[in-house]
């Protein structure tokens, strides 16, 4: 793994992430071979698909779903955030609790929406702005969830502050 240079604001996170395999290449097979196994603890395994066409991470994405039980549940970010951040994360609440439940492989589609995504109550009270900004939120409950999660993300704008959540960084050309 290689530190990431920077994190969404610039200031240099020292984030580690891991290095990236081209999709469709052995290694690719290999590196999932390696993080799917049967002999997985439940600690979760979080994957990133950078670039490339929709349909190409689609395809990826079936691929993921035959290591795990096929059940697979997908959202775009942009469909779950909301004006406020209260009402964000919790339709971000909803999507992980009820996969969890599923035991569902969870896909993030267009992730770098919720980096730039300014809720109209950052600036309330106090005991508004002491809770975890969206991001923060998401952050953690990728770290937590149990089975896969796979964010996809097609443009660079926040890929070291992703890169840095994740196992495997998946690149489609």
């Amino acid at each position: 793994m290689t530190p990431s240079p920077s994190s969404p604001d610039g200031t240099g996170s020292g984030v580690v992430s891991p290095p990236s395999v081209p999709y469709g290449t052995g290694a690719f097979q290999q590196r999932l071979d390696e993080l799917l196994d049967d002999g997985r603890t439940g600690d979760g395994v979080r994957v990133l698909f950078y670039g490339g066409p929709q349909e190409k991470r689609q395809e990826a994405l079936g691929t993921l779903a035959r290591y795990e039980n096929g059940n697979v549940h997908q959202f775009r970010v942009p469909s779950l955030l909301n004006e406020y951040r209260m009402q964000t994360q919790n339709s971000l609440r909803k999507a992980f609790d009820h996969a969890a439940e599923e035991r569902a492989l969870l896909y993030f589609d267009e992730i770098g929406s919720l980096v730039a995504h300014d809720h109209a109550d950052a600036s309330e009270d106090s005991a508004q702005t002491a809770a975890p900004t969206a991001t923060e939120y998401f952050s953690d409950r990728v770290d937590a969830y149990p089975e896969v999660v796979v964010l996809g993300l097609a443009r660079p704008q926040s890929l070291d502050w992703a890169a840095g959540m994740v196992d495997l960084v998946v690149r489609f050309e």
